[in-house]
């Protein structure tokens, strides 16, 4: 056998000497050298051969190539004579000794050390370019039994993978390279890595505009955000992106990871100082590295702060609240080389509630903008106008002398488009929109206004459509659309308050949008109105206009009324609904309209419940708000009440049109629903899914949601502050169409 020819393709079984030489196939005879060309096509990268005389045998390593490894499998197609090359084929062993063939023993130097076979410990696989990862492989004696050797890493491909010491190789570019370790004249079968590229091809800045102007210190309102693509433009998904800052600004976030559209964002806020401020973002590989091949990369976002805006006249000056300022303020803007900036926008906002009559306006020829007098807002002190131009500011101060006159009754509704409240004196004050205000008029009223009649109310309920009040002798007096208080259905509206006829001693009335429940001194309940979805709650669906009792003689502590549902709460807790089902408002499981009471699901045991146009609430006995309907911010239906999670501990409760709101234990406000018009009070116009936190740092005794706005008693003197829409005045205030956070309705001024 020592005399037999071997040959031995050089990547896949390396002999230990020189003895073996490489020979010709059986099959057309091109050198050895050309084999892999001449079959790469058809079977794949390696195509080993070996020849002994009489016999050719050929060994295909299949190598396939996952995004996971797989094994390699070995096919022989003859059975060779060599006994050291059949037992490397039988076992793809990773080395071949060739004592058949000639060769040494694998003996180290002095004979002490032996390795018979050396097996890389991972089987083939793909990674992706840019990835630094370490290979392991473990040598073994001729008993089998490991030992520790260093290993010398061989790709056969340098330009794909190439290898630094301990088996730490990096993924240069796309192809297939074959691997190999070797020790002491030892070497290990092969294992293919392919290397993919799958991840970024491509960074580029995402939907970023430079802001117009920018003064030192501001904060970019357009986050830096950039996409990351592959070679075929779709996201680059989990691509790591670094991003590095000068001219002394900060950023939200060093470092992030591209998500599932290949995006990602970052909030700068520029330094201190006139000076170019830079942004790079720069896509690197898993050590940091910046990737060459990523087009564009790094990407670099570049303003320059300087102090674009100055003021011209206006500054420093001294008014009372409430009162225009003797010189309007203007500003100046220029480039950043000095140079008047003549057609850009400069928007002007007031603090405290105060006001200019040309917020938005553009600069002249000379580069200055005025937006015209400066009427100052409702607190005395320090009051500001805040100029803008892109994320350039300018504030202009004054001096605001004087003491507002707040608005401080005992009590307070909001409802619909409109607002009541209880004077301490029991006389009734309403504003807002028209026939609710109460007093005969025809113009809607921004400020509180005396309700006709002079009478003394203990408490006053409204709804989208009306208001109603139970007066000092236990008697029911309605106003607005829908006030029904004529018996003979003749008259079904009433523009000052109308007394319902009626024998009976009244404890609490609950308007719906076309129809009214009370409750007698007993806790009976008593509907009528409209009746087309059971919303009287007598079994029947017929119109009724005095007072009818809702079936079943259930006794109730309190009564509620939305669009065209009711709910009544027993002394014990329980809650039952009757009426309009079409969203699950009952609470009963099903969006089936019932014409009487029906439990409540879920066993719960409530101090107090809400009903809004399609929703109801209810706050249980230790706190915790559930509500059921047509669910507020979300339009889910939901049939039974769902518990908001990790809210606090609530003792009020109000439930409006589309939001509700209530208070801690200190006063403090939560709101959560809807919030087009700002009726949440967070500064927002952010529709809110959980309890929010009302901004100013206020604290009320008493909330009241409308059907867009809400209305509390602030403490500790209980002046009514109102935020939200403004269409009709409903927030006590002529000058604004809605607020996004509370403000006082001021009557007056002392100097």
């Amino acid at each position: 056998m020592a005399a037999e020819t071997v040959a031995i393709h050089p990547h896949v079984l390396h002999a230990r000497n020189n003895q073996c030489v490489c020979a010709r196939h059986t099959r057309p005879q091109p050198p050895i050298e050309a084999l892999e060309d001449l079959y790469s096509e058809r079977y794949g990268r390696l195509i080993p051969c070996c020849r002994v005389p009489g016999r050719t045998v050929s060994f295909r390593p299949r190598i396939v190539f996952h995004e996971t490894p797989i094994a390699r499998i070995y096919s022989s197609v003859a059975v060779m004579r060599c006994p050291s090359l059949r037992r490397a084929a039988s076992s793809a062993a990773a080395m071949l000794v060739l004592t058949a063939c000639g060769g040494d023993s694998g003996t180290g130097p002095g004979g002490g050390l032996t390795v018979a076979t050396i097996t890389i410990d991972t089987v083939s696989f793909a990674t992706e370019r840019g990835t630094h990862l370490t290979l392991t492989a473990t040598a073994r004696d001729d008993q089998g039994k490991p030992v520790t050797v260093p290993f010398t890493w061989q790709s056969d491909n340098e330009a794909v993978v190439s290898f630094g010491p301990d088996g730490r190789f990096a993924a240069l570019d796309t192809g297939v390279a074959i691997i190999t370790a070797s020790s002491l004249g030892v070497t290990s079968s092969p294992i293919g890595i392919q290397v993919i590229w799958v991840g970024a091809a491509d960074i580029a800045a995402s939907q970023w505009t430079p802001p117009v102007a920018a003064t030192p210190g501001a904060v970019v309102t357009d986050s830096v955000r950039v996409l990351v693509t592959n070679r075929i433009g779709g996201p680059a998904r989990g691509s790591h992106v670094v991003f590095s800052v000068a001219g002394g600004g900060v950023l939200s976030a060093m470092s992030a990871t591209t998500d599932s559209l290949g995006r990602v964002a970052a909030g700068w806020t520029l330094g201190p100082s006139q000076a170019v401020n830079t942004v790079t973002a720069t896509v690197v590989d898993d050590q940091g590295t910046r990737e060459s091949w990523v087009t564009g990369n790094p990407v670099t976002f570049t303003i320059r702060a300087f102090d674009a805006l100055t003021a011209t006249h206006g500054d420093a000056q001294t008014g009372q609240i409430l009162s225009a300022l003797a010189v309007a303020p203007s500003v100046l803007l220029v480039d950043s080389t000095g140079a008047p900036r003549p057609g850009v926008v400069v928007s002007f906002v007031a603090s405290n509630g105060g006001r200019v009559p040309t917020p938005t306006i553009a600069t002249g020829a000379d580069g200055v903008a005025s937006p015209g007098p400066w009427t100052l807002g409702d607190a005395p002190g320090d009051q500001t106008l805040v100029a803008t131009v892109g994320i350039a500011t300018l504030t202009i101060h004054a001096m605001a002398t004087g003491t507002p006159i707040h608005y401080v009754p005992s009590a307070i509704a909001s409802a619909g488009f409109s607002t009541c409240a209880i004077n301490t004196d029991g006389t009734a004050n309403c504003w807002g929109a028209q026939p609710n205000v109460g007093n005969g008029a025809s113009l809607n009223a921004s400020a509180p206004t005396a309700v006709a009649g002079a009478i003394k109310f203990t408490a006053i309920k409204g709804s989208q459509t009306h208001f109603c009040g139970l007066a000092a002798d236990a008697s029911i007096h309605c106003w607005g659309v829908n006030s029904l208080t004529d018996t003979s259905g003749a008259t079904t509206s009433s523009g000052t308050p109308a007394r319902l006829p009626s024998s009976q001693s009244w404890m609490q009335v609950a308007p719906g949008y076309a129809f009214n429940c009370a409750l007698d001194s007993s806790g009976a309940a008593y509907c009528w109105g409209d009746n087309a979805t059971g919303e009287l709650g007598d079994g029947t669906s017929t119109n009724r206009f005095t007072p009818a009792p809702v079936l079943g003689g259930f006794i109730f502590s309190s009564v509620v009324s939305g669009a065209g549902h009711a709910c009544g709460l027993t002394a014990g807790g329980t809650a039952f609904c009757w009426g309009l089902n079409a969203n699950g408002q009952l609470g009963d499981g099903s969006t089936v309209s019932r014409t009487s009471p029906t439990v409540v699901r879920g066993g719960l045991t409530f101090q107090s419940l809400g009903a809004g146009a399609s929703w109801t609430c209810g706050l249980s006995t230790a706190g915790q708000v559930y509500c059921w309907g047509n669910i507020s911010a979300t339009d889910q239906q939901q049939t039974t009440p769902s518990a908001y999670s990790s809210t606090p501990i609530f003792t009020t409760l109000t439930v409006g049109g589309a939001h509700a709101c209530g208070l801690t234990g200190d006063g403090s406000a939560y709101c959560w629903g809807n919030n087009n018009w700002g009726q949440i009070g967070d500064s927002t116009t952010t529709v809110r899914d959980v309890p929010t936190p009302v901004a100013g740092g206020l604290t009320f005794s008493a909330i009241s949601a409308g059907y867009a706005h809400t209305c509390a008693l602030a403490k500790p003197e209980g002046a009514v502050t109102c935020w939200g829409l403004n269409s009709a005045g409903e927030i006590g205030n002529s000058l604004v169409a809605f607020q996004l956070a509370p403000r006082f309705i001021v009557l007056g001024v002392t100097p």
